[in-house]
């Protein structure tokens, strides 16, 4: 099974933090499966869920995870039906992975 690669975010995820958000992004490549740790955010807006819209469109086949700890941020996630693109586990997923 290959590595995936990880990026991961915390805090508040909104508008003003878009640049950041897609600079962290680009560094997907579509080679390796890819997972965006939201585990430590406690809030996104619009701006982050088209950026991970955006993704999706630029790496159609590629395996993207996203994993989430906060109710919030869950929930924002289940109402934009985003587990129709990516996959959507629970924190804390790293014990996870060593295990397996």
């Amino acid at each position: 099974m290959e590595r995936p690669h990880v990026v991961s975010f915390n805090g508040e995820l909104d508008i003003w933090k878009e640049d950041d958000v897609e600079a962290t992004l680009s560094v997907f490549d579509g080679t390796v499966p890819a997972v965006v740790d939201l585990s430590a955010v406690r809030y996104l807006d619009s701006a982050f869920l088209s950026a991970l819209v955006r993704l999706r469109r630029r790496l159609p086949d590629c395996t993207i995870t996203l994993v989430v700890e906060t109710p919030s941020v869950r929930r924002v996630l289940e109402l934009t039906e985003m587990h129709r693109l990516f996959q959507i586990i629970d924190a804390p997923w790293r014990d996870a992975q060593r295990k397996g």
